[in-house]
This record gives C-alpha cells, sequence and structure tokens, in this order.
C-alpha cells in the first residue's frame, strides 16, 4: 500500500487520540466521550480523504507535466542531432 494511501486514516486517529485524551482530562461521561469521539473520528476522515485526493491529484498532475517536459527534451535533442545526413553531403562538396 502506498504511504499516500494512509493520510486520511493517520489524521483521523491522531484527532481521535487527541480529542479522547482531552474528554478523559475533562471528566465527560463515557457514552458522551464516545459519541463525541465518533463524530471527530468521521469528520477528520472525511477531511482526511478530501485532502488525500487534492495530493494526489496535484501529484498526479506533477508527473504527467514532468513526463511532457521530458519527452519534449528527447525531441529537441533528436532534432539538433538528427542533421548528420546534410552535412556530410557538404563536406564532400568542399573536398
Amino acid at each position: 500500500m502506498k504511504k499516500s494511501k494512509l493520510f486520511a486514516p493517520f489524521l483521523m486517529l491522531l484527532a481521535a487520540a487527541i480529542a479522547a485524551i482531552a474528554m478523559f482530562r475533562g471528566n465527560y461521561d463515557t457514552t458522551e466521550l464516545l459519541a463525541i469521539l465518533l463524530c471527530v473520528m468521521l469528520f477528520f476522515y472525511f477531511l482526511g480523504s478530501l485532502i488525500q485526493k487534492k495530493v494526489l491529484s496535484f501529484m498526479d498532475q506533477i508527473m504527467e507535466k514532468e513526463r511532457m517536459e521530458a519527452e519534449n527534451e528527447g525531441e529537441v535533442i533528436e532534432k539538433s542531432g538528427s542533421n548528420p545526413e546534410e552535412e556530410s553531403p557538404a563536406k564532400e562538396e568542399n573536398s
């Protein structure tokens, strides 16, 4: 599994741990703590999923741009080095 796929669950678990510790120290009732914790986990999972999708789409755009630039650089090199046939008759005429 790619590391980028683990962003949403990691964010959810981190937020849940922080919320659980804060509510435990605040002496919340167990049922109230669990209800709030469920809401926090769902909210941060969806938030993490949205962020993950945006990051992956940006990464895809960057990879596509780099691939296109690499193809264009390859064409430029081929164009500048693809004229040895034209140079050889000119050399023969001068001889």
